[in-house]
């Protein structure tokens, strides 16, 4: 019996220190640790972010899928540096930056080329500060190259002037600043780019793409058949992360 009345005075104890806790607005658990991540880019692109480790980790996949897929003419390039974990009382975020952002590359049809084959290599890196005006955002969407593209000749480069980012999913409108090839009259017009981040791409569910012309900054575009812009078209050796800072 003594024992029985043992735990039952812990059990109090516990309960007593859990309620004062609350009651005094300090918190029972540390929340999720964040890392320090830099994202840097060849565009100019210096983001300081607060993320989890799995974001991390989807970011870097991302920026290695551009990597893998040079796109442009100087190609977008980016890196990730992460440094140790931040004290939990920095953590309080819960594992968001305070940034939107789309970042990736890959192969994908219907970027460009007549037929949609062979697929056309893209880099995207685009982000803009949460809660801010969706036309303060900046970054950069390449497609082709010219070093690579044997049977789709060209490139364009495109300078990011919107961004809106909705869960897993994103809209971005672009202003092309050259273009050669098959991609010749693009020059000094505004096109629009819709991805969905899907996870870790598979085969079977691999995130998604496509690109059309707009007429005006933040405005909806339509695809080269007539449709509203909107990522229907997969992205192939590759790998796109939307993050929603929400």
């Amino acid at each position: 019996m003594r024992y029985s009345h043992s735990i039952r005075r812990t059990t109090l104890l516990v309960l007593s220190v859990t309620l004062a806790a609350l009651a005094m607005g300090v918190p029972t658990a540390a929340p999720a640790d964040l890392q320090n991540a830099t994202l840097t880019c060849s565009d100019g692109t210096d983001l300081n972010l607060a993320l989890d480790a799995a974001s991390v980790m989807q970011l870097t996949d991302a920026v290695n899928a551009m990597t893998l897929n040079p796109a442009g003419d100087p190609p977008l390039t980016c890196g990730v540096a992460s440094a140790p974990l931040l004290t939990s009382s920095a953590s309080a975020s819960g594992g968001n930056s305070n940034n939107d952002y789309v970042v990736g590359g890959g192969k994908a049809p219907n970027l460009g080329c007549f037929g949609g084959y062979p697929p056309v290599s893209f880099g995207l890196s685009a982000h803009v500060v949460q809660g801010a005006p969706a036309n303060t955002a900046s970054g950069t969407f390449n497609v082709g190259s010219p070093a690579t593209n044997a049977g789709c000749k060209g490139h364009f480069n495109s300078k990011v002037d919107c961004l809106v980012v909705t869960g897993t999913a994103a809209h971005l409108t672009a202003h092309v600043t050259q273009a050669t090839g098959q991609f010749a009259g693009l020059e000094d017009t505004e096109i629009d780019v819709a991805v969905q981040d899907n996870g870790t791409p598979s085969a079977l569910l691999p995130d998604m793409i496509d690109d059309g012309n707009t007429v005006g900054q933040c405005l909806p575009g339509k695809d080269a058949q007539g449709e509203p812009t909107a990522p229907d078209q997969p992205v192939t050796n590759g790998n796109i992360n939307v993050h929603d800072a929400m």
